[in-house]
Protein backbone atom coordinates (compact mmCIF):
# COMPACT_ATOMS: atom_id res chain seq x y z
CA UNK A 1 0.00 0.00 0.00
CA UNK A 2 1.67 3.49 -1.04
CA UNK A 3 0.22 5.70 1.37
CA UNK A 4 1.27 5.28 5.06
CA UNK A 5 -0.21 7.22 8.05
CA UNK A 6 0.94 7.21 11.27
CA UNK A 7 -1.62 9.75 12.84
CA UNK A 8 -4.65 8.82 14.54
CA UNK A 9 -7.25 7.64 12.28
CA UNK A 10 -10.89 7.25 13.52
CA UNK A 11 -13.04 6.87 10.26
CA UNK A 12 -13.26 4.24 7.31
CA UNK A 13 -12.82 7.34 5.20
CA UNK A 14 -9.39 7.88 5.84
CA UNK A 15 -8.48 4.57 4.70
CA UNK A 16 -7.83 3.19 1.58
CA UNK A 17 -9.72 0.12 2.05
CA UNK A 18 -9.62 -1.30 -1.27
CA UNK A 19 -5.58 -1.77 -0.98
CA UNK A 20 -4.96 -2.16 2.67
CA UNK A 21 -3.40 -5.50 3.08
CA UNK A 22 -3.53 -8.01 6.63
CA UNK A 23 -0.13 -6.73 6.77
CA UNK A 24 -1.35 -3.52 6.66
CA UNK A 25 -3.91 -3.10 9.01
CA UNK A 26 -1.94 -6.25 11.60
CA UNK A 27 -2.60 -5.54 15.14
CA UNK A 28 0.79 -4.81 17.02
CA UNK A 29 -0.89 -3.39 20.56
CA UNK A 30 -3.46 -1.58 21.63
CA UNK A 31 -3.55 2.32 22.72
CA UNK A 32 -5.30 4.52 25.23
CA UNK A 33 -5.77 8.40 24.99
CA UNK A 34 -7.22 10.46 26.98
CA UNK A 35 -8.68 13.83 25.09
CA UNK A 36 -9.73 16.91 26.84
CA UNK A 37 -11.88 19.85 25.14
CA UNK A 38 -13.36 23.22 26.96
CA UNK A 39 -11.37 25.26 30.08
CA UNK A 40 -11.90 25.59 33.22
CA UNK A 41 -15.26 23.70 34.97
CA UNK A 42 -16.41 23.50 31.24
CA UNK A 43 -13.41 21.23 30.97
CA UNK A 44 -14.49 17.71 29.52
CA UNK A 45 -12.62 14.43 29.09
CA UNK A 46 -13.16 11.21 26.50
CA UNK A 47 -11.22 8.25 25.88
CA UNK A 48 -10.20 7.10 22.92
CA UNK A 49 -8.91 3.35 22.09
CA UNK A 50 -6.98 2.68 19.56
CA UNK A 51 -4.70 -0.46 17.59
CA UNK A 52 -1.16 0.20 16.62
CA UNK A 53 -1.18 -0.63 13.18
CA UNK A 54 1.86 0.11 9.85
CA UNK A 55 -1.60 2.48 8.99
CA UNK A 56 -1.27 4.04 11.72
CA UNK A 57 -3.13 4.55 15.33
CA UNK A 58 -6.68 3.47 14.18
CA UNK A 59 -9.59 3.62 16.32
CA UNK A 60 -10.58 0.62 17.77
CA UNK A 61 -14.36 0.22 17.08
CA UNK A 62 -13.25 1.33 13.11
CA UNK A 63 -10.62 -1.23 13.27
CA UNK A 64 -12.92 -4.34 13.51
CA UNK A 65 -15.04 -2.92 10.83
CA UNK A 66 -11.32 -2.47 8.52
CA UNK A 67 -10.77 -6.03 9.43
CA UNK A 68 -14.34 -7.62 8.58
CA UNK A 69 -13.91 -5.50 5.09
CA UNK A 70 -10.34 -6.79 4.27
CA UNK A 71 -11.16 -9.96 5.13
CA UNK A 72 -14.28 -9.79 3.33
CA UNK A 73 -12.66 -8.57 0.02
CA UNK A 74 -10.33 -11.20 0.73
CA UNK A 75 -13.12 -13.65 0.10
CA UNK A 76 -11.80 -15.62 3.64
CA UNK A 77 -15.30 -15.40 5.59
CA UNK A 78 -15.09 -19.14 6.18
CA UNK A 79 -11.89 -19.19 7.61
CA UNK A 80 -13.35 -16.29 9.80
CA UNK A 81 -16.05 -18.46 10.76
CA UNK A 82 -13.45 -21.14 11.58
CA UNK A 83 -11.42 -18.98 13.99
CA UNK A 84 -14.30 -18.09 15.59
CA UNK A 85 -15.95 -21.92 16.57
CA UNK A 86 -12.36 -22.51 17.23
CA UNK A 87 -12.28 -19.41 20.27
CA UNK A 88 -15.53 -20.82 21.31
CA UNK A 89 -14.58 -24.37 22.06
CA UNK A 90 -11.45 -22.80 23.58
CA UNK A 91 -13.46 -20.23 25.39
CA UNK A 92 -11.75 -21.02 29.10
CA UNK A 93 -12.44 -17.52 30.60
CA UNK A 94 -16.18 -18.09 29.58
CA UNK A 95 -15.66 -14.15 27.14
CA UNK A 96 -19.23 -13.41 25.37
CA UNK A 97 -19.64 -13.93 21.66
CA UNK A 98 -18.72 -10.27 20.89
CA UNK A 99 -15.38 -10.73 22.48
CA UNK A 100 -14.68 -14.35 20.74
CA UNK A 101 -15.53 -12.33 17.36
CA UNK A 102 -12.77 -9.55 17.77
CA UNK A 103 -10.58 -12.08 18.95
CA UNK A 104 -10.88 -14.24 16.09
CA UNK A 105 -10.62 -10.71 13.85
CA UNK A 106 -6.85 -9.91 15.45
CA UNK A 107 -5.69 -13.41 14.95
CA UNK A 108 -7.19 -13.16 11.20
CA UNK A 109 -5.38 -10.35 10.47
CA UNK A 110 -2.23 -12.27 11.86
CA UNK A 111 -2.67 -14.78 9.83
CA UNK A 112 -2.40 -16.89 12.64
CA UNK A 113 -3.48 -20.01 11.10
CA UNK A 114 -0.39 -19.64 8.48
CA UNK A 115 2.26 -19.60 11.51
CA UNK A 116 3.94 -23.26 12.23
CA UNK A 117 5.00 -22.39 15.40
CA UNK A 118 0.97 -21.39 16.52
CA UNK A 119 0.43 -24.00 19.27
CA UNK A 120 -2.91 -24.85 17.53
CA UNK A 121 -1.81 -25.08 14.02
CA UNK A 122 -2.04 -28.50 13.78
CA UNK A 123 -5.40 -29.40 14.96
CA UNK A 124 -7.03 -26.44 13.45
CA UNK A 125 -5.49 -26.94 10.09
CA UNK A 126 -5.83 -30.87 10.24
CA UNK A 127 -10.11 -29.96 10.67
CA UNK A 128 -10.18 -27.03 8.85
CA UNK A 129 -7.89 -27.13 6.40
CA UNK A 130 -6.62 -30.41 5.59
CA UNK A 131 -4.26 -29.93 2.32
CA UNK A 132 -2.69 -26.80 4.70
CA UNK A 133 -1.83 -29.82 7.04
CA UNK A 134 -0.77 -32.11 4.66
CA UNK A 135 2.02 -29.87 3.39
CA UNK A 136 2.74 -29.38 7.10
CA UNK A 137 6.32 -30.78 8.60
CA UNK A 138 4.71 -32.69 11.62
CA UNK A 139 6.47 -34.24 13.82
CA UNK A 140 5.25 -37.08 16.84
CA UNK A 141 6.13 -36.19 20.00
CA UNK A 142 5.28 -37.68 23.59
CA UNK A 143 5.55 -35.01 26.25
CA UNK A 144 6.49 -35.95 29.39
CA UNK A 145 3.06 -34.54 31.15
CA UNK A 146 0.70 -36.72 29.41
CA UNK A 147 3.15 -39.46 28.01
CA UNK A 148 1.22 -39.90 25.14
CA UNK A 149 2.00 -39.26 21.05
CA UNK A 150 0.77 -36.17 19.62
CA UNK A 151 1.68 -34.28 16.69
CA UNK A 152 3.33 -30.53 16.45
CA UNK A 153 5.03 -29.29 13.88
CA UNK A 154 8.94 -29.19 13.27
CA UNK A 155 8.89 -25.26 13.70
CA UNK A 156 7.94 -25.65 17.06
CA UNK A 157 10.36 -28.08 17.66
CA UNK A 158 12.85 -25.54 16.61
CA UNK A 159 11.74 -23.06 18.95
CA UNK A 160 11.08 -25.14 22.17
CA UNK A 161 11.36 -23.03 24.79
CA UNK A 162 13.41 -24.68 27.52
CA UNK A 163 13.01 -27.72 25.51
CA UNK A 164 9.50 -27.86 25.93
CA UNK A 165 6.71 -27.89 23.57
CA UNK A 166 2.99 -27.27 24.06
CA UNK A 167 1.12 -30.76 24.88
CA UNK A 168 -1.22 -31.49 21.96
CA UNK A 169 -3.47 -33.47 24.43
CA UNK A 170 -3.34 -31.44 27.57
CA UNK A 171 -1.81 -27.85 26.51
CA UNK A 172 0.65 -27.42 29.19
CA UNK A 173 3.85 -26.74 28.57
CA UNK A 174 6.31 -29.59 29.53
CA UNK A 175 9.56 -31.46 27.73
CA UNK A 176 9.59 -34.37 25.22
CA UNK A 177 11.11 -37.07 23.49
CA UNK A 178 10.75 -37.53 19.92
CA UNK A 179 9.91 -41.34 19.32
CA UNK A 180 10.98 -43.64 16.64
CA UNK A 181 9.01 -44.55 13.68
CA UNK A 182 7.70 -47.89 14.80
CA UNK A 183 6.88 -46.13 17.99
CA UNK A 184 5.06 -43.55 16.69
CA UNK A 185 3.33 -45.43 14.38
CA UNK A 186 2.28 -48.34 17.18
CA UNK A 187 2.43 -46.68 20.32
CA UNK A 188 5.68 -46.48 23.11
CA UNK A 189 4.99 -49.93 24.20
CA UNK A 190 6.00 -51.65 20.93
CA UNK A 191 9.92 -51.31 22.14
CA UNK A 192 8.86 -52.61 25.73
CA UNK A 193 10.75 -55.95 26.15
CA UNK A 194 7.82 -56.56 28.60
CA UNK A 195 4.88 -55.66 25.17
CA UNK A 196 3.38 -59.19 24.02
CA UNK A 197 2.20 -58.94 20.18
CA UNK A 198 -0.90 -60.92 21.43
CA UNK A 199 -1.20 -60.59 25.30
CA UNK A 200 -0.47 -56.64 25.11
CA UNK A 201 1.94 -55.61 28.51
CA UNK A 202 2.93 -58.70 30.64
CA UNK A 203 4.91 -56.60 33.65
CA UNK A 204 3.69 -57.22 36.70
CA UNK A 205 1.55 -53.99 37.46
CA UNK A 206 4.00 -54.06 41.31
CA UNK A 207 6.53 -53.15 38.63
CA UNK A 208 4.71 -50.17 36.68
CA UNK A 209 4.92 -47.28 38.80
CA UNK A 210 8.90 -48.13 38.66
CA UNK A 211 9.84 -49.80 35.84
CA UNK A 212 7.20 -48.51 33.28
CA UNK A 213 8.73 -45.13 31.46
CA UNK A 214 5.20 -44.13 30.36
CA UNK A 215 3.13 -45.24 33.37
CA UNK A 216 0.70 -42.88 35.17
CA UNK A 217 -0.50 -43.63 39.06
CA UNK A 218 -3.49 -41.32 37.62
CA UNK A 219 -5.09 -43.78 35.43
CA UNK A 220 -5.16 -46.76 37.81
CA UNK A 221 -8.55 -47.69 39.07
CA UNK A 222 -9.38 -46.45 42.39
CA UNK A 223 -9.85 -49.08 45.00
CA UNK A 224 -13.30 -49.44 46.21
CA UNK A 225 -12.08 -48.65 50.23
CA UNK A 226 -15.01 -51.15 51.79
CA UNK A 227 -14.50 -53.85 49.49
Amino acid sequence: MNTRMKGHINTLLEIDVAAATFSDIRWHYGTFNTLSSGEGRNKTYTYRNGVKTDLGDIEESVWYRLAEAVICREGEQQILSWLIEWESEHNYSKEPPAMLRQQALKSHAARIFDCPQWVHYVPFNKRYRPDVYAQAHIVSVVNTCCKKIGEVTQEQIDRAYEGTVCCPHCGRWSTFIIPDKREAEHGPCQKCDCNDPDMGCTMPSIDRNYACPIYDRQDEPTADKHS
